[in-house]
């Protein structure tokens, strides 16, 4: 009795663990993206999106809205301060080259002038068709 008690009590804290480990790791992500320009947009930090979820969104984005499947996607400001958005956080891409552009094994929001392809953001994007939406405003 007493080995069952003990063997109920270990299997609660591993599945308490797990599930506390699967509410920070968000599987969904809803990110909201501003055109600037008819070749540049902004996509707004949200649901805890990192910079691949980031580049996944422009991605998307350059695909879905403005029609281009190739091409290169251009980080024309870092992660900072919106511009769309009041009291939010936001990255700047473009479709069009930008200044010291650079290419990266990996892609971060950090250092403006990171490109990449459409495809390779493309590529970072979840599995699944909803598991990243965008949300067009402005």
């Amino acid at each position: 009795m007493l080995k069952t008690l003990r063997s109920a009590a270990i299997c609660a804290v591993i599945m308490a663990g797990a599930a506390q480990a699967q509410s920070f790791s968000r599987q969904n992500f809803d990110i909201p993206v501003y055109p600037l320009s008819d070749r540049t947009f902004e996509v707004i930090e949200n649901d805890g999106a990192g910079g691949g979820q980031m580049w996944c969104a422009a991605a998307k984005y350059a695909r879905e809205v403005l029609g281009q499947g190739r091409g290169n996607l251009y980080l024309a400001r870092a992660r900072g301060p919106s511009q769309s958005v009041s009291g939010r956080r936001g990255v700047i891409f473009s479709l069009d080259p930008v200044p010291q552009s650079f290419s990266s094994v990996s892609l971060s929001v950090r250092r403006a002038g990171q490109t990449a392809s459409i495809g390779l953001a493309n590529a970072v994007c979840p599995r699944g068709a909803s598991r990243l939406r965008i949300s067009v405003g402005g």
